[in-house]
């Protein structure tokens, strides 16, 4: 029965129909959108919101516009969560998908900086056991990582990940060392391991259905 769930789920993110295993990067908004922060001291600050400043490609500088009319800018290192609307005109591409409705940065730890905490854009949905991060130390840049600005040929076979399990575990993800990747992360949920028993650099682009399979599989 596990068998056939496993399918049904890389079958739907494949064919994007049902759910989306996995986004492309945006980057920051640092125009004015409907958004929300929360600090470290787990208030969180809801209106207007804008990225004024990146400090090593996360956000440095939060400014709030609160509904009550008050302004108030909030320091990256002190913001658990940055959550910012994507602006209307951004659909007319089409290449992002309707049901995104946010860009989301997250304060994970970061094995780039030896652990430190930092604020990362999540590309998997919000939910499960696995996350995935926009590695941008990782990127090979073209343009600046803010959104509007950041543009580049996506191919998921040239990325990199920081990934995040059980909320504390977090991995540099590398194409080149998916098989150690495999087991580190799903190593742990035999229904997955059928389905997947051995891996290549070929399925990197598929990492994304991997993680959504898990997520649904071994709560």
């Amino acid at each position: 029965m596990k068998s056939i769930l496993v399918a049904t789920i890389l079958a739907s993110s494949t064919l994007g129909t049902l759910v989306r295993a996995q986004y492309r990067p945006l980057g920051a908004i640092t125009m004015w959108t409907d958004g929300y922060v929360v600090t470290l001291e787990n208030d969180t600050l809801r209106g207007q919101v804008r990225v004024g400043s990146m400090v090593n490609d996360s956000p440095a500088s939060i400014h709030v516009k609160i509904d009550d009319g008050t302004k108030t800018n909030v320091k990256g290192e002190k913001v658990r969560l940055l959550a910012q609307r994507i602006p209307a005109f951004a659909y007319a591409t089409g290449s992002i998908p309707r049901e995104r409705e946010t860009v989301i940065f997250e304060r994970v730890p970061n094995p780039r900086r030896n652990g430190k905490p930092t604020l990362l854009e999540r590309l998997t949905p919000s939910g499960g056991r696995i996350a995935l991060y926009f590695d941008v130390s990782g990127w090979k840049k073209t343009s600046e990582y803010t959104f509007g600005n950041f543009a580049f040929e996506l191919d998921r076979q040239d990325l990199s990940y920081i990934v995040l399990k059980n909320g504390n575990e977090s991995v540099l993800a590398k194409r080149g060392e998916i098989e150690v990747v495999h087991d580190q992360l799903f190593g742990d949920c035999p229904a997955l391991i059928r389905t997947y028993p051995n891996v290549t650099r070929r399925d990197w682009n598929r990492l994304g259905d991997m993680v959504l399979a898990y997520n649904e599989l071994c709560r």
